[in-house]
């Protein structure tokens, strides 16, 4: 994922450019491609008409394009009416949110008065009307590299596994940069290999994995529904919460060390999540004074939202920066 930052009309086209570039990377067809920069452009352009200025975030999927528009604007009170065609605060003709959620296989918004507005638009490859549901419906992840850094060395991956748990793992590459994305990259890696493992044993795997690289903090957690519980490991300074309604966050545990260099104890710690709870995770790179309780509504909508919105408020700016919010599944057999 990427973001450009969005003050002025060049900053629109640029945006425009780098998303239409990473649709064409992924087969987007002539008409995809361009649909995909209508998105891309409305959204700059509300960014500037609305919020200020902003930034607009890029990230590929296997099959899809996520957008993200955040800004730290004056926000809306009423999100239906603002997102109605004809509806303008800004003088103009009042379709751009209109076209952008008519154009999207997937289209969120999150608002509140003087706290500004995120908008999420999906765009798929091949244009589906109608998207069976996906873990990334139930699952979101926001992963920046520092400003001035191409490489990344932060990186997270998700997986439902067959006994209806689902597993998160991010891992926080130490330092920043290229030698930092290879630690990354190789944790990921070794995570799905290991993935089926409890969560302990998970992060072992992954210390040795990484011995050759620079090593980084890592952590894993596994969302059981039958139990109502999370397992959570952790080793290093990667932070993580469970979040559950009309609860307070609850911070999990995670030990001192480095994988790859330094891991005197990996231990596992089950916490109480009970059904619509919200596992929350970020790198170092997000301070940790955040509350979802200061975003009335934020736990239940999609949990790329409630990443993107961590992001622009918490992100230190001078470190990558990663924040993932995954859902509690529902039991199989039950309604959801």
């Amino acid at each position: 994922m990427f973001e450009v930052m969005v003050n002025d009309s060049s900053a629109v086209a640029e945006a425009r450019r780098r998303a239409v570039a990473a649709g064409a990377a992924l087969g987007f067809d002539e008409v995809r491609a361009g649909q995909l920069a209508i998105v891309a452009t409305e959204l700059g352009t509300n960014l500037i008409k609305h919020g200020g200025g902003g930034r607009l975030l890029v990230g590929c999927g296997s099959d899809h394009i996520d957008l993200l528009a955040l800004d730290k604007g004056p926000g809306m009170a009423d999100v239906p009416r603002c997102l109605a065609d004809g509806y303008s605060s800004a003088g103009t003709a009042g379709n751009g949110l209109g076209a952008v959620r008519r154009l999207a296989q997937a289209f969120h918004v999150a608002s509140w008065p003087a706290k500004g507005t995120v908008v999420m638009a999906c765009l798929s490859r091949k244009g589906e009307s109608a998207c069976e549901p996906r873990q990334e419906d139930a699952v979101g992840g926001v992963c920046i590299a520092k400003p001035g850094e191409q490489a990344c060395g932060d990186a997270w991956a998700a997986h439902d596994a067959a006994d209806g748990c689902r597993i998160v793992f991010m891992v926080d590459g130490l330092g920043h940069g290229t030698e930092a994305a290879v630690a990354a990259n190789e944790a990921v890696a070794q995570f799905q290999r290991s993935r089926h493992e409890p969560p302990a044993q998970i992060i072992q795997a992954v210390h040795q994995a990484l011995r050759h690289t620079r090593g980084g903090a890592v952590a894993v957690a596994r969302m059981d529904p039958a139990s109502g519980t999370v397992a959570f490991a952790g080793l290093g300074n990667i932070a993580a919460s469970v979040v559950v309604p009309g609860g307070a966050a609850r911070r999990m545990v995670s030990h001192n060390g480095t994988a790859g260099h330094n891991a005197r104890k990996i231990q596992a710690f089950d916490y109480p999540c009970a059904p619509g709870g919200v596992l929350v995770m970020h790198s170092d790179g997000l301070s940790s004074g955040w509350s979802l309780d200061a975003y009335p509504g934020l736990a239940r909508m999609h949990p790329l939202l409630g990443a993107a919105v961590l992001y622009r408020d918490f992100a230190r700016g001078r470190d990558d920066a990663t924040a993932v919010l995954a859902r509690m599944p529902v039991v199989k057999g039950a309604l959801p």
